[in-house]
């Protein structure tokens, strides 16, 4: 079966044990992309994926920000339940509810993702968790980060133009934001980075805050600059 890719499911895939996913691309007739992704439990070789795959992808790097959504394209999981797997029912992949992550487990989540700073806010944008990649990323402690406003990452060029509070408003009207622009770590140095913003909520549905996962893109924008091409 075809369940739509989403973050509680990404990270219910990541606690049965899925490291992998292999991925295959249609383009479609109304001008769409989907991609569908078939979960894997050890590292696969490019000549022996499954019948239609071409590719595959480590399940906390690109799917990851798959979940997150992207413009024009439907992310599907081919999710068939393994022997160990068999309480998980057709209805309950189906059902969003069931892959809310406790707080526990989505601190489990957030510490295997140390490529990306990964942490949530409340409502106003006030930091409440923070992973280890956040650390490396941003300079902050968990224990220094934790109450102070998420603006403290924008530069003073961004804050004066209210990029902060507009990219919330983003997540809440469109379910994501899109964010791309440079950020200011802890000892005042800037870096490009690319984020994605998107609402966290409780089982009814409620508001509880926000989820961004950021990554590091300097040293991409850095090769850009100095390629031949654009000198041309």
């Amino acid at each position: 079966m075809e369940a739509t890719l989403t973050p509680q499911l990404l990270g219910e895939l990541i606690e049965k044990g899925y490291k992998y996913t292999a991925a295959q691309t249609h383009n479609l007739s109304n001008g769409t992309i989907k991609i569908l992704l078939k979960p894997l439990r050890e590292k696969p070789q490019l000549t022996l994926l499954p019948a239609g795959f071409d590719t595959y992808y480590r399940i906390t790097r690109e799917p990851l920000q798959m979940a997150c959504g992207v413009d024009g394209t439907s992310i599907m999981v081919d999710f068939v339940p393994q022997s160990d797997d068999a309480y998980i029912t057709d209805e309950d992949v189906l059902e969003d509810g069931y892959f809310r992550m406790d707080e526990d487990f989505f601190k489990q989540v957030l510490e295997s993702l140390d490529d990306y700073a990964v942490f949530t806010t409340d409502k106003k944008g006030d930091v409440n968790s923070w992973n280890s990649g956040a650390e490396k990323i941003l300079g902050w402690s968990e224990t220094e980060i934790i109450g102070r406003n998420s603006s403290v990452f924008f530069t003073e060029a961004d804050k004066k133009t209210n990029q902060p509070q507009k990219e919330l408003d983003t997540a809440l009207a469109k379910g994501r934001s899109i964010d791309e622009r440079y950020h200011v770590r802890k000892d005042g140095s800037i870096f490009w980075g690319s984020g994605l913003v998107f609402q966290l909520t409780d089982k009814k549905g409620g508001l509880r805050g926000f989820t961004k996962i950021m990554r590091n893109y300097e040293e991409q924008k850095n090769a850009e600059r100095h390629s031949p091409e654009t000198h041309v």
